[in-house]
């Protein structure tokens, strides 16, 4: 687990290590353990890597690491988790390993098979192999774009890639700007824009999820998708009780495998249903230390973010989740912490992104961890997107219902019904009216709380915002179907959102989050299955609630509300953060931006505090424009 950087130069001008270096000492905090650079013979190509020792802590894992007589060169951000079965499989074929870290089995496969060994892999990674023999650079990313990687192409002069996009302000020549069109859309849609390998910096790059990338001095640059889900997916076993055991099965064996690791583990624990499994699943295993290969002694330790009375507060939850293991759990609330607010700040441009909330309670989580000496951290990303997690992939089942068997309207209705919190139900902007089952709800929604249906302000330039970028009009064909929404929130439109986020809070802290419901396995089951063992009986995520009995506390494991991992922005748009918000609205920059009308943002945020009534859609509408503010300006 690392961060990586490198350029392929088509000039005459050479690349040297003074350049690289650039490149990999603003990610220091990627790899605290080690650096490494590479020139190329012909001086046209240079890899750089920073070093988090998970694997094989000696000098025998350093990078750039070679292999077949320095002909292949690497380096690699990730973690092969089956590197022990290929490597036995390799050493069956005649091959020998010199270290025992997984970045010298992933080179020994592609020695062996080639491009074709990507399909072998379970685990995450970005990795940017030179091929001699080809004369070509592969930059690879994993199924999912668990692990980030950005690249720039500029004809007749360079290619440069990186972990994270601050490594582009070290590009000699290279000015990095806002791109008008995208910082519009991604105010607008702050969870819409990652899936499309696409950034807000206009010629910043990504390897889009599931794709490489080949380019040579030549100047060819292909694109290649290597792996879709749809394309992939499992026949499952004919019972909804098989399919039960089927996931738990996988869900435990992907937990085994993540356990690897030559330093201490952790688990991010929130109190919710999808960290609490992770939890649960990990205490089982531990009284089955039989079937545990190469893991740390100290692997049970939990850490929990609190927000005292706020709505975001899910203290109580973990308590029950961690039960007699008490000791073993850190509880912090991050905004009693020195400079608070100051950090908060810092936050936005080390993140070089717009966010729908605050990313700075990632660096009390993982900051937490890695002050515990805690250097990877198995979470529980992904379930929501494939699981009906969100209250809004209900609403669409809701609107759709007609089309699918063997789901009860008033069952549907009482799930997203009760997703939300008491405090909470107010936020139930924009519901469709077309449809009678919707109307129902609407009406049961309305009486029963009393609440009025919230429609987000427009504050957007028009200009920009009223069109919808053509990238994500042609990206490849979007999923058809009655579960397409779901499809795309994992693949496209949230999650992958998510998945930046952790990557940049985590390894900002320097430490690996592994995420058990990503492995490629469960994924493909749970898109195979019937949309009735996913949700229905009351519950969504139903086959995930059902492999849990007995092994996850009830109270959790039955739990309905929704709460996730986010700031408590309503109180401290009321508290830390007013002072600094009515600075910014009446700051020149803001009020003239040619991206949001400032006149009415601020006529609105002068409301909002007059009356004190911030909702939480409020929140989420106002911060990705504050947030754009600060980042760009």
């Amino acid at each position: 687990m690392c961060g990586i950087a490198g350029i392929i130069r088509f000039t005459s001008k050479e690349v040297n290590e003074f350049e690289i270096k650039k490149l990999t000492d603003v990610i220091t905090h990627r790899g605290p353990d080690g650096e490494g650079c590479w020139i190329h013979p012909n001086k046209h190509l240079g890899l750089g890597h920073r070093r988090l020792s998970i694997l094989d802590l000696t000098n025998q894992g350093a990078q750039p690491m070679h292999y077949a007589d320095n002909t292949i060169s690497i380096v690699f951000n990730g973690e092969i988790y089956n590197f022990l079965e290929l490597r036995q499989e390799l050493k069956q074929k005649g091959y020998d390993f010199k270290s025992e870290s997984d970045t010298e089995v992933l080179l020994a496969s592609y020695h062996c098979w080639g491009k074709d060994c990507l399909s072998k892999f379970n685990g995450f990674w970005s990795f940017a192999l030179w091929d001699d023999s080809l004369q070509e650079l592969w930059l690879v990313r994993d199924r999912f774009g668990i692990k980030p990687l950005y690249y720039t192409f500029e004809k007749d002069s360079q290619i440069v890639f990186g972990s994270e996009t601050k490594q582009f302000n070290q590009v000699e020549g290279f000015k990095k700007k806002a791109n008008d069109d995208i910082i519009s859309y991604a105010i607008a849609n702050s969870w819409g824009l990652e899936g499309y390998g696409k950034t807000i910096f206009d010629k910043v790059e990504q390897v889009k999820p599931g794709h490489w990338v080949s380019m040579k001095f030549d100047q060819t640059v292909k694109e290649y998708c290597w792996w879709d889900t749809s394309e992939n997916l499992t026949k499952t076993d004919s019972t909804y009780i098989e399919q039960v055991n089927q996931f738990q099965n996988l869900l435990e064996d992907s937990i085994l495998l993540r356990l690897r690791s030559d330093v201490p583990i952790g688990t991010a624990l929130s109190g919710g249903l999808d960290s609490s499994s992770v939890y649960s699943m990990i205490k089982k295993i531990s009284n089955s230390k039989n079937k545990i290969i190469r893991s740390p002694l100290d692997w049970q330790k939990a850490f929990v973010a609190t927000f005292p009375n706020t709505s975001q507060d899910e203290e109580q939850f973990a308590r029950e989740v961690v039960g007699d293991n008490i000791s073993n759990a850190i509880f912090f609330d991050i905004s009693t912490e020195t400079n608070f607010v100051e950090n908060l700040l810092k936050s936005i441009t080390h993140y070089d992104l717009i966010s729908a909330t605050p990313l700075n309670i990632l660096d009390g989580v993982y900051g937490k961890m890695n002050e515990n000496g805690v250097k990877v951290s198995l979470d529980g990303h992904g379930v929501d997107e494939m699981l009906y997690g969100y209250p809004f992939l209900i609403r669409n089942v809701i609107e759709g219902i007609n089309r699918i068997e063997n789901l009860q309207k008033d069952d549907i209705v009482s799930i997203y019904d009760n997703m939300f919190v008491e405090k909470n139900r107010t936020s139930f902007y924009n519901l469709p009216s077309n449809q009678s089952i919707v109307q129902k709800i609407y009406r049961r929604l309305i009486s029963k709380y009393k609440s009025k249906v919230e429609t987000k302000p427009s504050f957007f330039s028009q200009e920009h915002f009223s069109k919808t970028p053509e990238f994500i009009k042609t990206i490849r064909n979007r999923s058809q179907g009655p579960e397409s929404l779901l499809y795309d929130a994992f693949h496209f439109d949230v999650l992958p959102s998510i998945l930046r986020n952790f990557d940049l809070g985590s390894m900002r802290n320097s430490v690996e989050v592994r995420m058990p419901f990503m492995d490629y396995r469960i994924v493909t089951f749970l898109f195979s299955l019937p949309i009735y063992s996913k949700i229905g009986n009351g519950m969504n995520k139903r086959i995930l609630r059902d492999a849990m009995k007995n092994i996850l506390v009830e109270k959790i494991r039955l739990r309905k509300s929704k709460i996730g991992l986010n700031a408590p922005l309503q109180n401290w748009f009321n508290g830390y953060l007013k002072e600094i918000i009515m600075d910014e609205v009446n700051s020149s920059n803001f009020l003239n931006s040619s991206w949001w009308n400032g006149k009415e943002v601020n006529s609105f945020v002068n409301e909002k505090f007059k009356k004190n009534d911030w909702s939480e859609n409020d929140c989420t509408t106002f911060w990705p424009i504050l947030n754009a503010h600060l980042l760009l300006n």
